[in-house]
Order: C-alpha cells, then structure tokens, then sequence
C-alpha cells in the first residue's frame, strides 16, 4: 500500500485557521520547516506525516492541546466539496453513512469505516492503514463531521449519536462541550468509532434530490479513481473488466481467476484500498460509454452491449445515473 496521505485542503485548513487567530503563515511554516504550505504537495495529497506534524505544531503555537478538535469544530475548510453535496442530497442518513464510508479516503485515504448493526445502532468503526494516527487528526476529524452535520440539520435532536475516542481527555470537560455540544464523546475507549440509533438513519434533509446526488457520487468516484490511478490491483482489475466487457459484465470471480486468486481475496483488497468491485466495473463501464458516444457514431444500442448490459433501458437507467442526462442527450 501506498504511504498514507491526506488531502491538501485538510491540511492546508490548519495554516488558514492559525491566520484567522492571528498567527502568520510564516510561524507554521517555520515549526515544519518548510517554505510554504505548497511544499510537499503531490497530486493534490500532503503525506498524512507532515499533517500530523502541523496539527501538534498548531498545538504548540497556541498552546492549546485541544488545537484539533477546536480547529474542527470551527468548520475549516468551509467545505469539503463533494461531501457537502452528497450529504445535503442523500435521500436518507443510511445513504450518508454509505458516500461517506466509501469516498473517505478522498480527505484521509489511511481511514476505513467499518459498519455493522445491532438491535438499537449502528457501530461505525475507524480501521486505520498502519498504527493509529495522532489524536488530533481524529479530534479534528470528528469535531469538523459534526459541526458541519449540525449545520446540515443533521444535529443530535435528529440524529442522536454517541462516539468513543481511545485517546485520553486532553481538555476540560466545558472545552468538550463547547466544541461537540450535544454529542455524548467518550475518552479511553477500546476502539475509535461512533454509534447512531437505527431509528434515526430514516432522517433527511428538506434538500434530498436523488437526480443532484447520483451527479455527486459520480464526481465522487472520478476523484477517487484518480486518488487510486496508481494502485496495481485497481488498474488491474480495470484492464481486465474492459477486456471482458465484449461478453458481458464480468463478475468478480471471473476477474480474480484472471489475477490468479479467489473472489474473496480480492474482495479483501479492494476493502483495504476502501474500494468495491462495482464502483470499478460502473468506472469502466461509464468511461467507455462516454468515448463511444463522444468518439463514434455507433448506435446506441450497440454502446449498450459493447459496455456489458443486457438492454437499452438498464443502460439508459445507468448512464443517467452517472451523468444525469440519457445517452442521446449527452451524445448531441
């Protein structure tokens, strides 16, 4: 696995937030001994090393060790993007926690929820590539999700949520309460995670446009592919996918018997990469319709077969879907 890495706007959010409380650009840049918060910047990532380094410098400038969780809970960035949308769309909460958990590793790629359901919640578990990051990264992680939930209504009268840290309490409790308000947060727990009742995953926003949230997921897995380009086993398994496609959609034991190994064992990797198996063959499939249509002039029923559907109406069903327009409409 690639080294963990972070995305540049969370941590240049940490040089924006120490400038809004008065500190330069120049007192961060000289704890982390760089030249500007630019250095370092790869593909749009910062390694996850480096992020942590200005979280704790951010602790030491301001001598405040709860630098993270209060940075999080003040909503920097303003937004992350594609997060935004998904969740102010998603027809319920179930459909939140699902984007989330698969397009967290476009802010934080080390991270892998992991869900599972008992009679009253729904547990949701931090997985982490490597050892456990620094505490604030989780603070800063956590406060920021749930100051932008509130915002979104999605605050503790409607989803009610209780979220355990394995870090110890750094702060009072007044500091806690200021930041998570409502939140129940619980210190010295065996593992990171946060829990939600099942009868509050039905609630959504008054925003909730299924149409507006298929163009966010799409986008959100554009970006996730490229985050991804360079892993061997997604770039194979999508060579393989638009290899197979002339017969059909492969499944994914017929992929892994390409890659010599067994359905699960792939399956396994792509969880350790927060990937699955139909977000690439919807990839590939959606790629490879758009350069046929765009590239041309074959019917579209025959893109429809060439792309591994059965008939016209599941591929038309699918590509508005991915783009919001049927394929006539994106072709013209």
């Amino acid at each position: 696995m690639p080294a963990p890495t972070v995305a540049f706007e969370i941590y240049n959010a940490v040089f924006q937030y120490l400038e809004k409380l008065g500190y330069p650009t120049e007192t961060l840049c000289e704890h982390l001994n760089v030249r500007s918060s630019q250095d370092y910047r790869i593909n749009g990532r910062i390694p996850l090393s480096l992020y942590e380094r200005a979280l704790i410098a951010g602790e030491q400038i301001t001598q405040d060790p709860a630098f993270g969780m209060r940075m999080g809970g003040s909503g920097f960035p303003a937004h992350i993007g594609v997060y935004y949308f998904l969740s102010m769309t998603a027809k319920d909460v179930n459909q939140v926690m699902d984007s989330v958990s698969k397009f967290l590793p476009l802010s934080f790629d080390f991270i892998r929820l992991e869900m599972e359901t008992d009679e009253e919640c729904l547990r949701t578990v931090f997985r982490y590539q490597g050892p456990r990051p620094h505490r604030h990264v989780i603070e800063y992680m956590t406060a920021y999700w749930y100051s932008v939930a509130d915002q979104m209504t999605f605050n503790t009268n409607n989803v009610p949520r209780t979220l355990y840290l394995q870090n110890e309490q750094c702060c009072g409790d007044a500091v806690v309460n200021e930041i998570f308000q409502s939140t129940k947060l619980l210190f010295n727990q065996p593992e990171d995670r946060f829990d939600l009742r099942l009868d509050s995953l039905s609630y959504h926003s008054n925003l909730t446009d299924q149409n507006l949230f298929n163009l966010s997921e799409s986008r959100a897995v554009n970006l996730l592919m490229q985050l991804r380009s360079e892993d061997r086993i997604a770039r194979e398994i999508c060579t393989h996918v638009t290899q197979m496609l002339i017969d059909g959609a492969p499944g994914i034991n017929e992929v892994a018997k390409r890659m010599n190994c067994s359905g699960r064992t792939l399956q396994r990797r792509l969880a350790e990469r927060n990937l699955s198996y139909q977000m690439l063959l919807d990839y590939v499939r959606k790629d490879m319709a758009i350069e046929l249509l765009c590239k041309t002039t074959l019917p579209i029923t025959q893109i429809a077969s060439r792309t591994g559907f059965a008939d016209d109406s599941t591929f038309h069903r699918a590509f508005r879907r991915w783009t919001g327009l049927s394929p006539g409409s994106y072709r013209h």
